[in-house]
């Protein structure tokens, strides 16, 4: 039973909107960057939504075996996909959430999955993944059925760094990171599962705790692993180090800028960080 959701934050909303305005209004042109944007565009954050459940007791698996980590590590939580009678109604409600600013609920399911045995206290534990209007959108449930998060992407849609954490041990990777581990603190790293460009992990949803300041220290660890088990990122770890993050330039593979912020109006290219395309990257 599908239940009417209470009415968001208005700060939440807000933040809902500008990231999928972005991504829609990018899709809707489709013409090539040719002049630098602000970087806040290009790393918006994961929107959190509350309140919108659907009943999802028993999920049930269509039979086919749980997708093994690649390569297996300790510290990995396993999955089952969901057949299409259960991934189909999340792929609605994750549908009906984006039609607020994309202008249609047509959609095409990608993708669907759920933690088999996820940690008591796991922000989201089931998982579907849409494409509508373009562009993609994660959706993650609780294990109650309520919908708490969002992950939109576009096609070749930049990356300041090769890992991006967007939510609660989620977010975006780069095609060359083939692991990526989050740890909390004082707790083993947990292995993040990599789909379609994605990653996820069930972990509990944790704020930066006390005054907002350049010595705060973030919540999640996140490390990504190239081909040949190299750590080759490692996530900030103070809200200091992030926004120096944000302070600097950024090109795409193609040299130009991507992104920049408050360093200069109009940076040289050479003196900027390279950054990285998102891709789809169906499983």
């Amino acid at each position: 039973m599908i239940t009417t959701p209470p009415e968001l934050r208005p700060e939440t909303r807000a933040r809902q909107r500008a990231e999928l305005t972005a991504i829609v209004a990018r899709e809707a042109t489709r013409k090539p960057r040719n002049h630098a944007v602000p970087v806040l565009a290009a790393a918006a954050v994961v929107a959190v939504v509350a309140g919108l459940a659907i009943g999802i007791p028993a999920l049930r698996q269509d039979g086919a075996p749980a997708p093994a980590a690649v390569p297996a590590h300790p510290g990995s939580q396993a999955i089952a996909p969901l057949n299409a009678a259960d991934r189909n109604p999340l792929g609605a409600l994750c549908a009906e959430r984006v039609a607020t600013v994309a202008r249609t609920k047509s959609h095409q399911v990608l993708d669907g999955f759920r933690y088999t045995d996820p940690p008591s206290g796991a922000f989201s534990t089931t998982w579907v993944v849409i494409r509508i209007e373009g562009f993609w959108a994660s959706c993650g449930f609780d294990a109650k059925g309520n919908l708490n998060a969002m992950l939109p992407a576009s096609p070749r849609q930049p990356l300041l760094h090769a890992v991006e954490l967007k939510g609660a041990g989620t977010g975006l990777y780069a095609a060359h990171i083939k692991r990526i581990t989050v740890a909390l603190p004082g707790q083993a790293p947990v292995q993040a599962v990599l789909r379609n460009g994605y990653f996820y992990t069930a972990l509990p949803y944790v704020r930066v705790r006390g005054p907002r300041t350049d010595s705060a220290v973030r919540p999640y660890t996140v490390r990504g692993y190239d081909a040949n088990g190299k750590l080759v990122y490692t996530s900030p770890r103070t809200d200091g180090e992030v926004r120096a993050g944000f302070d600097r330039c950024y090109v795409g593979p193609d040299g130009k800028i991507v992104g920049f912020g408050t360093a200069g109006a109009h940076p040289d290219p050479k003196t900027c960080l390279r950054s990285y395309i998102w891709r789809y990257q169906p499983n």
